[in-house]
């Protein structure tokens, strides 16, 4: 029910109600400040998440050895002119950068067999057997009315499992055109294949030609005679992959490939700056406007900008190449902490030292003593140095200097640190598995594998980390927020209600005084009259 306020008082009543409303907000309005940046604060961390996120993504390309050391394989012609594609080279950063001559006789090809012709592709060849021999191995299938006719033998052949496929052709014969062909599915002698069809009596329902023959490929490789089945080849020349296309002579060269390698480093200074930037101006502190980043002086963004700032500009640990400093290689720290990559001087240096420049990158590590090498190393493995020793015939590896020493994972001369230890995912070789102490094992991650651990730290999934601390912690926070606004504007409700309604009675109270006013007025008016009436 709508209320007339300030009809008997004169007073705005519905004025002063809204004015002492507002006076009381105000405690609403402080908590409403503290969320609007609070909400803010979230913001920044979860877009820091995902700016770390991204720079991760690009530190994966650098972080292992395999990643960072790009190699390309090219096959030339020996006579410029002859633009027959011999062979195509695919290497891995495991290859090693050199030249080798080949010289390619014959590739390897598959056996091929055509039948006699038929009229059509239902006619019936007959019942009996229809033996595929592979590599001196016999498989019958037997003919009857179910698959005796000439679609019915391709089929048979192609449902049979075997290393050979049927297809029919039509030749254009006026009288018997449809033939089918039958082929090995594999190259090279040992999958020769051989197709008969006989009837119970051993005569042949039909006859095959021969019109290519398999054959192994046959090539020289620096002069070294080598047969091969097929004409993919991945087992002569380590980290790389040889496919074989036609006859002919040639050079294949593995080499670095240095403009992937600058590509790859650029886009680590891009995306570390992108990080940088990002943090600058959360941490800012304007003194002309006397203003602040979202997140000014906050201990975890300021730990992550210290940590990232050190690991690129000090000293690469375990580094025992040309370079040990990234500003070496002409990755140098601008003013404001971004980074700024001298092409000339990079070229330079991935020309002069690239095991030196991968060291910089992906880390090193080492054996002291001969029969034991490293092998490689994973994102678990912590940096440091490794007692290693032989008990039982089984490897053991310890933090130097703490002899607690446990057993590594592996068979033969490989091993790996074991899973839950300092260790794991330390590999190495060791030649000899007697008794004894094998010196140690050093690691040392570089500065792509360095910052990929600090990234891990703050967005892994395994949780706790300082990031996710801080989010959590202003979730809630904003979650209390939310319920003191609620339970502020509900006594704020109330609190208007009771105004209302103490006006209310207040215009109620003054109604009856005026009312009483006026008959005692009218009143003292009749006593006025009466006496004035004598």
């Amino acid at each position: 029910m709508e209320t007339n306020f300030g009809f008997n008082s004169g007073i705005d009543t519905a004025d002063l109600i809204t004015k002492l409303v507002a006076l009381q907000r105000r405690p609403i309005n402080l908590v409403q400040t503290k969320k609007a940046f609070d909400d803010l604060r979230l913001k920044a961390f979860k877009d820091l998440q995902s700016e770390l996120t991204a720079f991760q993504g690009v530190v994966g390309k650098l972080n292992t050895q395999s990643q960072f050391l790009v190699r390309e394989g090219t096959f030339v012609n020996t006579n410029p002119g002859d633009v027959n594609p011999v062979a195509g080279l695919e290497v891995t950063s495991q290859a090693v950068a050199s030249q080798y001559a080949l010289d390619v006789t014959q590739i390897a090809k598959e056996t091929k067999t055509a039948s006699q012709g038929f009229a059509t592709s239902s006619t019936v060849v007959g019942s009996g057997t229809l033996t595929l021999t592979i590599d001196g191995v016999a498989t019958n299938i037997t003919l009857d009315a179910s698959n005796n006719t000439v679609e019915g033998i391709r089929d048979a052949i192609n449902n049979a499992g075997l290393n050979v496929r049927a297809s029919l052709l039509n030749d254009g014969d006026p009288a018997n055109p449809i033939r089918l062909l039958v082929s090995g599915t594999e190259t090279g002698l040992d999958n020769a294949v051989s197709v008969s069809i006989k009837d119970g009596g051993g005569v042949d329902l039909a006859t095959f030609t021969e019109t290519q023959g398999a054959q192994n490929a046959l090539f020289t490789l620096d002069g070294v005679s080598i047969s091969k089945a097929g004409n993919t080849v991945t087992d002569v020349i380590e980290g790389a992959t040889l496919n074989l296309l036609s006859a002919g002579q040639g050079t294949l060269s593995i080499s670095t490939d240095q403009t992937a390698i600058k590509e790859n480093i650029q886009s680590f200074a891009d995306g570390y700056n992108k990080v940088i930037s990002f943090i600058n101006e959360q941490l800012k502190f304007d003194l002309d406007s006397d203003t602040e980043g979202t997140l000014f002086g906050n201990f975890t963004l300021l730990n992550i900008q210290t940590n990232l700032r050190s690991t690129v500009t000090g000293p690469v640990d375990g580094a025992s190449g040309t370079f040990s400093f990234l500003s070496q290689i002409g990755i140098r720290t601008a003013a404001d902490g971004t980074l700024t990559v001298n092409d000339t001087e990079l070229e330079n240096a991935i020309a002069a030292d690239i095991d030196s420049v991968v060291q910089l990158f992906t880390g090193t590590g080492q054996a002291s003593q001969a029969g034991v090498a490293f092998v490689a190393a994973t994102g678990a493995t912590e940096g440091g140095t490794y007692d290693l020793r032989v008990l039982g015939g089984v490897p053991q590896l310890s933090v130097s200097g703490q002899n607690l020493y446990t057993d590594a994972v592996g068979s033969g001369n490989f091993y790996t640190g074991a899973e839950g230890t300092a260790a794991e995912g330390l590999s190495f070789r060791i030649d000899s598995l007697v008794d004894g102490d094998y010196g140690t094992l050093t690691f040392e991650p570089g500065v792509a594998e360095s910052i990929n651990r600090l990234i891990e730290q703050h967005v892994g999934t395994g949780g706790g980390n300082p990031l996710e601390a801080e989010i959590d912690t202003l979730t809630d926070t904003l979650k209390d927020f939310d319920n003191q606004i609620i339970d502020l504007e509900g006594r704020l409700e109330i609190f208007e209600e009771n105004l209302r309604r103490e006006f209310v009675a207040l215009e109620g109270l003054l109604a009856q005084l005026d009312s009483q006013r006026q008959a005692f007025t009218s009143a003292m008016a009749g006593l006025d009259n009466l006496f004035t009436g004598r």
